[in-house]
């Protein structure tokens, strides 16, 4: 007997089996406004942690908040007390997070610790690659700014371990949403 034939094959008879599928197309308002309150505060850990770098290191600890912005401003985004890059950069980098904070949430679709551990881990990977690796030097504005690398692998990893905040953020509001009776 061919052990193929044997099993079943449909996912959604399987009992306790994830289906992916289910989870992409099941929109979730709840869990998409807990993904942006977990990009927001995923954004804000990985600027804390930049402000506490940039303290060590004695660079300006604005910094951190106007990386975003030197696409759109150039230089201007870097210079000491500026507002507008300041304004523009966590405008820049907010919407980022807050996105990607949606599409975490959406992903993932439950709050096993060890799943959200793992995406977070993946989500900050990527980030950091695509963003630092090669976003980044893309645009002579952040060549010439010569931002860590090996920095922003952990800054990266601290935004990608506070998206699992989502699991917080989506329990706390299933407890606040009044149930169907």
């Amino acid at each position: 007997m061919n052990p193929l034939k044997s099993r079943n094959f449909n996912p959604g008879s399987l009992e306790g089996e994830y289906n992916l599928v289910e989870t992409f197309c099941n929109f979730r308002a709840v869990r998409l406004k807990a993904g942006v309150l977990a990009g927001i505060f995923a954004g804000v850990m990985m600027i804390i942690f930049g402000m506490i770098y940039c303290a060590t290191q004695g660079i300006d600890i604005t910094a951190p908040m106007k990386i975003a912005g030197l696409p759109i401003l150039g230089n201007e985004a870097l210079q000491y007390g500026s507002a507008k890059a300041i304004i523009v950069g966590l405008a820049a980098f907010f919407a980022y997070s807050i996105f990607h904070g949606m599409t975490y949430a959406h992903v993932t679709g439950k709050n096993h610790k060890g799943a959200l551990f793992g995406m977070g881990l993946t989500w900050a990977a990527w980030s950091w690659v695509f963003v630092t690796c090669l976003f980044m030097p893309a645009f002579q504005h952040y060549y010439e700014a010569e931002i860590p690398r090996g920095v922003m692998f952990f800054a990266w990893i601290v935004w990608g371990q506070s998206l699992r905040s989502v699991a917080w953020f989506d329990k706390s509001q299933e407890s606040n949403t009044p149930q169907k009776r």
